[in-house]
């Protein structure tokens, strides 16, 4: 018998990969920063630890290794710029996401 654990392990890990797929072709699977088609990685603008979010479309945005992860300006390695870019770039995204942001802290008052 599987045990509850590795069962919602197991249904989060698809919801995880169903998420990543849908963020990738909302953004056609290019780079949201330059024009890069190749090894799209779905990023959560809000970490994913907060579970409110971990699934929500709104909160992905498909970029390119050199943005995600490797780049000097990358989402992990300088997230104020990152932020900075994504207000420019995606305005009303952001203010989606921040509003939906500040009316769960404040349920959770």
């Amino acid at each position: 018998m599987v045990s509850k654990v590795k069962l919602e392990l197991k249904q989060r890990k698809k919801k995880d990969k169903e998420w990543s797929i849908e963020v990738k072709n909302n953004f056609n699977n290019k780079c949201a920063f330059c024009p890069i088609l190749k090894m799209i990685n779905a990023h959560h603008i809000i970490p994913r630890e907060i579970k409110e979010f971990r699934h929500d479309v709104l909160n992905g945005i498909g970029l390119c290794p050199k943005h995600h992860k490797w780049g000097v300006n990358s989402a992990h390695r300088n997230p104020l710029w990152f932020f900075i870019k994504l207000e420019e770039l995606y305005p009303l995204k952001i203010d989606k996401l921040v509003s939906k942001y500040r009316s769960i802290l404040n349920e959770n008052k």
